[in-house]
């Protein structure tokens, strides 16, 4: 039985980076794990986020499936050309499932150029390098039929195993604006694990090779009128035969000018799987935003309350960083 969880927990890890992969609701709210090309695409000096997602508990306890995403990013004023700049980020992303935490975490660092094109596009290209490293987190939660049978001896000892690879990942991105009133246009292409690494196990050196992840989104920010604004998305993921699609629309309403205060409220589908409700609001640099999935697909008998599938939380902050005049004092000779 020890032999058996242990090759299970195997061969789900492997399956799983093939078969699903980490997924979020409300891509938006972690632009590093969507693309490298988005590190310091923002107007400010920083910028700060985080992603939680708890998927699917009502299926079989509170440990089902948590995802966290956590990541910071700059400007720096490095340039080629004029107007140009710099982003330098580092992308934390966990998933962990079940009581003893079976899962994958690892930071990864990103960098990207933006070339501003003309007055109304900017380019940007990205990259990114790091380690993702999967592992048992919690061992001694297992259950093992030798315990159970009051056998000696600790066999979740023989859980401490572990596997990783390295990511290497590169991406683009274009920003547009079109029409007297410029309405946003975004379009983006990121390939990750493009090296197409083997997830090898730590203690025995084997492993399997994995496929290149490739997202694609198309946005448009059109600006219905001086105060609201239809935020729309479309996401797509393919991962060898699996292709995931999200389209999404948020209506953003100026609710008081003086306090930049933004109400946001949305809908968006996953394709054969779930309706997305998303409701949230941005306060001048802060932004914060709640989603939860209804699974529609065959999943939704399983859970309880019927079809609750996810609950997610995003939440990103700008941040600017003012430089104080230092101006040189001037003497002024008195008149005589």
């Amino acid at each position: 039985m020890k032999h058996i969880l242990i090759a299970f927990c195997l061969i789900l890890g492997l399956n799983y980076s093939f078969g699903q992969d980490v997924h979020f609701t409300q891509y938006s709210f972690s632009p590093l794990h969507v693309n490298p090309a988005n590190s310091g695409l923002f107007k400010g000096s920083y910028r700060l986020g985080a992603l939680v997602r708890d998927q699917a508990f009502a299926i079989s306890s509170s440990a089902a499936y948590k995802t966290i995403n956590f990541y910071i990013d700059a400007t720096m004023p490095w340039k080629v050309r004029k107007n140009d700049w710099i982003g330098f980020g580092i992308n934390f992303v966990q998933d962990r499932s079940g009581d003893i935490g079976w899962g994958s975490g690892g930071f990864i660092a990103q960098v990207a150029y933006h070339l501003i094109a003309n007055s109304r596009n900017t380019i940007s290209l990205g990259a990114q390098y790091g380690s993702v490293n999967y592992n048992i987190q919690h061992p001694e939660n297992s259950k093992f039929e030798s315990t159970q049978r009051g056998i000696p001896g600790n066999p979740s000892a023989s859980l401490q195993k572990s596997a990783k690879y390295t990511d290497f990942s590169i991406g683009m991105n274009l920003l547009s604006s079109i029409g007297s009133a410029k309405h946003g246009i975004e379009l983006g292409l990121n390939a990750s694990r493009l090296n197409q690494p083997t997830l090898t196990e730590v203690s025995t050196g084997g492993g399997q090779k994995l496929a290149t992840l490739f997202t694609a989104n198309v946005g448009l920010n059109y600006h219905l009128n001086p105060k609201v604004d239809l935020r729309n998305n479309l996401w797509l993921r393919n991962l060898k035969s699996n292709t995931e699609i999200i389209p999404q629309c948020v209506a953003s309403y100026l609710f008081n000018v003086e306090k930049a205060l933004r109400l946001n409220a949305g809908l968006g589908y996953r394709f054969g799987d779930a309706l997305q409700f998303m409701f949230g609001a941005d306060i001048k640099n802060l932004s914060f935003q709640l989603a939860i999935d209804q699974t529609l697909s065959s999943l939704r008998t399983a859970q309880s309350p019927a079809g609750f599938g996810a609950v997610e939380l995003g939440v990103k902050y700008i941040g600017i960083v003012s430089k104080k005049p230092n101006p040189k004092p001037k003497v002024f000779c008195p008149r005589f």
